[in-house]
């Protein structure tokens, strides 16, 4: 085995220090292949880390907007439920149906005494609290 080892290292020193141009401008292309082919690879490298950069900006921003959308989803259910629970309440009790229909869209029981005041600017824009007498 050293003399394989030998006759390797004997051949190395022995080798002409002049190479021919054939052989140098053949390592030449080697460098100008191997740099294409780094380039090549960098680039390839560089899109990879882009396009990840990109998907993970959409997917976190896909993530607040699912949030989002679930505090949402939650508010409305919470909306629906006082509602229903108010449509229960009105099919029930006959009270609070006529109360509705009083405050909120102006109806007049059949014994009632409608009095209409003439209203200025200011108590339009604020109008008086009235209670009633009990």
């Amino acid at each position: 085995m050293s003399q394989a080892a030998n006759t390797f290292w004997v051949n190395r020193v022995n080798a002409p220090v002049r190479t021919r141009p054939a052989v140098k401008k053949g390592n030449l292309m080697h460098r100008v292949f191997d740099s294409i082919v780094l380039a090549v690879i960098l680039a390839a490298c560089g899109l990879c880390i882009s396009y990840y950069l990109r998907t993970r900006a959409e997917f976190s921003s896909a993530l607040n907007k699912q949030q989002a959308a679930g505090e949402r989803v939650a508010g409305l259910t919470g909306e629906v439920e006082r509602l229903e629970g108010e449509v229960r309440r009105l099919r029930a009790d006959a009270k609070a149906f006529e109360e509705l229909a009083r405050h909120k869209f102006g109806f007049v029981g059949a014994g009632d005494v409608v009095i209409k005041l003439a209203q200025t600017d200011t108590e339009a824009i604020n109008p008086p609290v009235v209670q009633g007498c009990n």
